[in-house]
C-alpha cells in the first residue's frame, strides 16, 4: 500500500499538467529563418512548426514575447519575462541558466566563402583567416575556446556576415546551412559559394529557464509522439522557397504591338525562370548528398588520424596538437585549464591474470565512463597503455578535482569476471602561463606518480606554489 502511495503522488504532478492547460511565455530568434523568425509581430518558420505540434499534444498555451535580437531573448530568459526557447542547442554556457528536454530536430553547419577564396573542406582550415559568425550562437563560442588562430568577427545576424563575405571584409562565414542558402538566395549573393562542411551538427531541444523543469517531462513526451509524417512535412518545409515578384502591367495599356511584344518577352523570362528554378533545385539536391558524402569521408579520415583505435578516444598525436591550442589561449585570456593523468592500478596484473580481451574490454568501459561523466568542453584521450589524459578548459583544481572523483567512483563500480571494481591514480596539474607543454605534461604526470605511490586509488594535485 505504501508503494502504491509513493507512486501515485509521484504522478501527481505530470496528471495535472495533463489535465489542466498550462500557460507559459517564450521567445524565440527574431531573424533565423527558415528556422524561426518574427514577421508582423508573429512566430514564423520550424519552430513555430514544432510548438505547435508540442502545444497540441500535451495541452500547453504558449505566448509569444517578441524581441529584437537573440541577445535579447537570451537575456529575458534569464529576467524570467521568457520561461523557455524552443528551438536552440544545449551547451555548457547556456546550462548555467537553462535546462533541456531531449533532441528533436538536426541540421548541419557549412562554411561560406566568396568565389575568389579557396575550398578549405573544414573547420581547422580556417587558421589565421578572418571569420565572420553570428554573436552568442553556439558556433560563436566553439570557435573562439577551439581555434584560437582563427580571427572572429562577431556579427549580429546572418544577413550581415554574408554581406561581409559579398564585399570581399571577410574571408569567410560560419553559419546554418539552410538559414544561410535561404539568405543567399532571397539577397541574390551569386558570388558566394560553400566552401567546406563542418563537423559540429545542431542538435536542437527546448531549454527551459531554472524553476520551470517540471515541463521538461512535459515536452519529452510531446516530442516523442511527433510521428515520421509530421517530420517530412517539416522536411519539405525546409525545401520550399517562396518567391514573390510584382509584374508591372502599365505597359499593358499601350498599342497592341508593344502589348504583344511585352507579353512574348514576359513569357520567354517566365519559362526562363521556371527552367532555371528546376535546375537550381536539382543542384541544391545533388549539392546536398555530396556535401553528405564529403562529410562522412572526411569524418572518416578525420577519425584516423585523431582516434585511437581500441577506444575512439582521441589519440596521442592530436592531444598534442589540443594542449598546444591550449597553451595559446591561456597566453591571450585569463582562463584555467587543467590536466587530468589517469593511470588504472594494476592494469598489467589484470592482464596476466585474465588475458588481453578481458584488459581491452575494460579500457573500453572505462573509455564510456570518461565520456559519459566529463563535460561538453573538456576533451578526453588515450594517451597509451592503461594511461588517459583529460584536459579540462575553463576549470580550477578544485572543480578538477571533483571531476576526479566522479571517474574514481564510476571506476569502482565495474565488474567483470573475478574483478569486482577498478581503481585507478590521477595526478593534476594546472595550467601556468609561460610554461611548455612538455612542463605542464611533466607536472601531472608526476603528480600522478605520487597518488601511486600513497597506495594508488588517490588523487595528488600540483599547486601553482609548488614551482
Amino acid at each position: 500500500m505504501k508503494v502504491l502511495l509513493l507512486i501515485s503522488s509521484s504522478l501527481i504532478p505530470i496528471f495535472t499538467y495533463a489535465v489542466q492547460p498550462t500557460t507559459v511565455k517564450y521567445c524565440v530568434d527574431p531573424d533565423w529563418a527558415p528556422y524561426e523568425s518574427i514577421v508582423d509581430q508573429k512566430h514564423v518558420g520550424i519552430s513555430k512548426v514544432f510548438v505547435d505540434l508540442i502545444a497540441a499534444k500535451s495541452q500547453i498555451n504558449f505566448i509569444l514575447v517578441p524581441t529584437t535580437s537573440w541577445g535579447q531573448t537570451l537575456k529575458y530568459t534569464q529576467t524570467g519575462q521568457c520561461d523557455l526557447i524552443p528551438l536552440l542547442n544545449a551547451s555548457a554556457e547556456r546550462e548555467k541558466f537553462l535546462s533541456f528536454s531531449d533532441e528533436y530536430f538536426r541540421a548541419p553547419n557549412a562554411i561560406y566563402a566568396h568565389f575568389n577564396k579557396p575550398i578549405i573542406g573544414s573547420l581547422s582550415g580556417l587558421t589565421n583567416q578572418t571569420v565572420a559568425v553570428v554573436s552568442n550562437y553556439r558556433l560563436h563560442h566553439y570557435l573562439k575556446n577551439n581555434y584560437p588562430n582563427i580571427n572572429i568577427v562577431a556579427v549580429k545576424t546572418g544577413l550581415v556576415g554574408l554581406k561581409k563575405i559579398d564585399n570581399k571584409e571577410v574571408d569567410y562565414f560560419v553559419g546554418s546551412f539552410h538559414a544561410a542558402n535561404r539568405i543567399i538566395e532571397e539577397n541574390n549573393f551569386s558570388d558566394i559559394r560553400i566552401a567546406g562542411i563542418t563537423n559540429l551538427e545542431d542538435y536542437f531541444r527546448i531549454g527551459v529557464s531554472k524553476g520551470n523543469e517540471h515541463l521538461l517531462p512535459i515536452f519529452n513526451s510531446a516530442i516523442k509522439q511527433i510521428t515520421p509524417e509530421e517530420r517530412k512535412g517539416i522536411s519539405s518545409y525546409l525545401r520550399s522557397i517562396k518567391v514573390i515578384k510584382s509584374p508591372d502591367y502599365t505597359h499593358l495599356m499601350q498599342a497592341g504591338l508593344v502589348f504583344i511584344i511585352i507579353l512574348i518577352v514576359l513569357s520567354i523570362r517566365y519559362f526562363q525562370s521556371t527552367k532555371y528554378a528546376r535546375m537550381l533545385a536539382e543542384k541544391n539536391n545533388v549539392l546536398e548528398k555530396l556535401h553528405s558524402e564529403l562529410d562522412h569521408k572526411n569524418k572518416q579520415l578525420t577519425d584516423l588520424a585523431m582516434k585511437d583505435p581500441l577506444t575512439g578516444l582521441y589519440n596521442r598525436t592530436h592531444l598534442s596538437t589540443i594542449i598546444d591550442q591550449q597553451i595559446k589561449l591561456i597566453s591571450r585570456y585569463q582562463t584555467n585549464v587543467c590536466m587530468l593523468m589517469i593511470d588504472i592500478d594494476d592494469f598489467k596484473l589484470i592482464n596476466d591474470n585474465n588475458g588481453h580481451i578481458v584488459g581491452d574490454d575494460i579500457l573500453k568501459r572505462i573509455s564510456a565512463i570518461l565520456c559519459k561523466l566529463a563535460r561538453e568542453t573538456d576533451i578526453i584521450s588515450r594517451w597509451g597503455g592503461e594511461e588517459f589524459v583529460v584536459i579540462c578548459p575553463e576549470t580550477t583544481l578544485t572543480s578538477a578535482l571533483q571531476l576526479a572523483e566522479r571517474f574514481q567512483k564510476a571506476m569502482a563500480s565495474i565488474t567483470i569476471e573475478d574483478i569486482d571494481g577498478i581503481t585507478c591514480s590521477i595526478g593534476i596539474a594546472e595550467l601556468e602561463k609561460n610554461i611548455t607543454a612538455k612542463e605542464w605534461f611533466k607536472r601531472a604526470d608526476k603528480a600522478m606518480y605520487q597518488a601511486k605511490s600513497s597506495g594508488k586509488n588517490c588523487i595528488q594535485l600540483v599547486e601553482l606554489t609548488e614551482y
